[in-house]
């Protein structure tokens, strides 16, 4: 059921018609990072994976990490949006839902309705398309915006359907992804662990990330993990942008030669540029 709801988002139209091709698709939970997964998992992946075998599909070792649905303007390309929406139907029917009497039901005559919620009516122009592709496959979408204060307080007990989030990334993630990801934050109200998530695998890979003592061995940790999360399908990706779009002077400011990495902008803006020597020291007559 989560992989046909992704499938109804036509992230490439949104960014064409909506964004003017400014961003770039988030692929996983550490997207552009030295710990994003990537095609099949290597040996010092493997070497995690494989004594949870038991208790993860075949498919985390026998396919590369799947990678949002991709949508083609192309007719014959199998990639179409409308591709994506029977490739979705048939999902729903796998999983027992079908559509009739004008609408997407269950077994039992319940018809599947979803939720967006939003405190700043901001996601407004995204949800409109998203829901008009799900209604193409019965399913009935709202979308509702509410006070921040509301919508804190429904996150606090998990008392909704679909949100956007955003999470920030790091150049060395450890303890706080317990709260994020672990089986324990799950049942905790205000914790991180938005999607409910509660695998016994997730959290076996989690102990490696928090217990890493060496760069390489968080890396494989945290790329398992992002393996093992995107093969679950537990959100719809949305989008990044690849570049800090910043607006200054020219000939008053200078940067270091080499640039050091950063995830945050401000922090990026705040602590690499400085005023030039000549505009700190300008000649006599010459006003700053």
């Amino acid at each position: 059921m989560r992989e046909a709801i992704g499938l109804a988002m036509d992230y490439e139209w949104l960014n064409r018609q909506l964004f003017y091709n400014a961003y770039e698709r988030v692929r996983g939970y550490f997207v552009a990072s030295d710990f994003e997964a990537r095609g099949l998992p290597g040996p010092d992946e493997l070497a995690l994976l494989e004594p949870l075998r038991s208790q993860l599909p075949p498919e985390v070792f026998e396919r590369e990490v799947p990678l949002p649905p991709y949508t083609s303007l192309d007719p014959d390309s199998g990639q179409t949006l409308r591709d994506n929406l029977r490739r979705a139907r048939d999902l729903l029917a796998e999983a027992g839902w079908r559509y009739r009497d004008g609408a997407l039901r269950n077994e039992r005559g319940e018809v599947f309705t979803i939720e967006f919620l939003d405190n700043s009516g901001s996601m407004g122009r995204v949800v409109t398309p998203f829901a008009k592709n799900l209604e193409r496959l019965g399913i009935r979408a709202t979308y509702r915006v509410i006070d921040f204060a509301i919508l804190q307080k429904r996150l606090d007990v998990f008392d909704f359907e679909v949100i956007s989030v955003r999470w920030p990334g790091s150049e060395a993630p450890g303890t706080e992804l317990l709260d994020r990801f672990g089986s324990a934050a799950a049942d905790t109200e205000g914790s991180s662990n938005l999607m409910g998530v509660k695998h016994p695998a997730v959290d076996a890979l989690l102990d490696h990330v928090v217990t890493a003592r060496t760069r390489p061995q968080l890396v494989a940790a945290l790329r398992a993990l992002d393996r093992v999360l995107r093969h679950q399908h537990l959100n719809v990706p949305h989008w990044f942008s690849s570049v800090h779009r910043i607006a200054y002077r020219t000939g008053r400011f200078e940067q270091p030669a080499v640039m050091p990495r950063y995830y945050q902008p401000e922090s990026w803006v705040l602590m690499t540029w400085w005023a030039s020597p000549e505009n700190l020291n300008p000649p006599p007559g010459r006003r700053r």
